[in-house]
C-alpha cells in the first residue's frame, strides 16, 4: 500500500474519495461514477485503481447485482486547505455551491467576474396549424412497421456447457441481462452474470 498517494485535485479517484469520505454509508458502482464524473465507463477501475492500492477507496463485488463498488477506504484523503476554506467542503463554497460545513461564497465576493447574463430573445411563434379533418383520407391495409428489434442470444447460450462463458462489450449489458433471465425461466439451466474490466461475461454454471 502506497500511503503517499495522494490523486491529483478535481481527478477522478480525487472526487470519488472526496465524495465517498464525506458519505461513509454510500457506495458507488462504475455506472454511477462515470456519469458523477463525466468520464468514460471503461477507464474507472483502471483510474482508481492507485486510490485502492493506497487505502483511500476499497472495491468489491457486489453480491446483489455482481457489479464492482467502491467504498471510502481506512486512509483519509490529504487535501492541503486554503485560506478562508479548506477541504472538500472549501472546494465546493469556492465554486459558489453550499456545503454541510459552511457557506457558498457568493459570486461576486470570487475573483472571478460574474457571468453576463445573455439578452432575452423574442419568443417565435410557430403558425398555428389547421386543415379540414373531413379531407384526410383512410387508406386500409397499410401494416403496422415492428418496434426495435431485439436481438436473439438463445442460439448462443444454447451453446454454453457447464463450465463455459463468453464476454460481450458493456453496450450489452442490458440486452443480455433480459435475455440470461428469460432463457433461465425457459429452460431451468444455470446461468450467472459478472461486470469485469473488459465487459460483461456470461457463464454456464450448471
Amino acid at each position: 500500500m502506497n500511503a503517499t498517494y495522494t490523486p491529483r485535485e478535481n481527478s477522478v479517484a480525487w472526487k470519488v474519495a472526496q465524495f465517498l469520505q464525506a458519505h461513509s454509508e454510500e457506495k458507488l458502482d462504475a455506472d454511477l461514477i462515470a456519469a458523477k464524473c463525466d468520464c468514460d465507463r471503461r477507464n474507472i477501475h483502471t483510474l482508481l485503481g492507485p486510490a485502492v492500492q493506497a487505502g483511500l477507496l476499497t472495491r468489491a463485488e457486489d453480491l446483489e447485482s455482481g457489479e464492482l463498488v467502491y467504498r471510502a477506504g481506512k486512509v483519509a484523503l490529504n487535501v492541503p486547505e486554503q485560506p478562508g476554506s479548506g477541504g472538500f467542503h472549501g472546494w465546493l463554497e469556492r465554486k459558489g455551491i453550499a456545503s454541510a460545513e459552511g457557506r457558498a461564497v457568493p459570486r461576486s465576493e470570487s475573483s472571478a467576474p460574474p457571468p453576463t447574463a445573455p439578452a432575452p430573445q423574442a419568443r417565435k411563434q410557430s403558425p398555428r396549424f389547421t386543415m379540414d379533418a373531413r379531407a384526410v383520407p383512410i387508406e386500409k391495409g397499410v401494416p403496422l412497421p415492428s418496434g426495435v428489434k431485439v436481438m436473439d442470444w438463445s442460439p448462443l447460450l444454447d451453446k454454453l456447457e457447464p463450465g463455459d462463458s463468453f464476454l460481450v462489450p458493456y453496450a450489452a449489458r442490458s440486452s443480455i441481462s433480459t435475455a440470461v433471465k428469460a432463457y433461465k425461466d425457459a429452460t431451468g439451466k444455470t446461468l450467472a452474470t459478472r461486470t469485469l474490466e473488459a465487459g460483461i461475461r456470461v457463464w454456464r454454471t450448471k
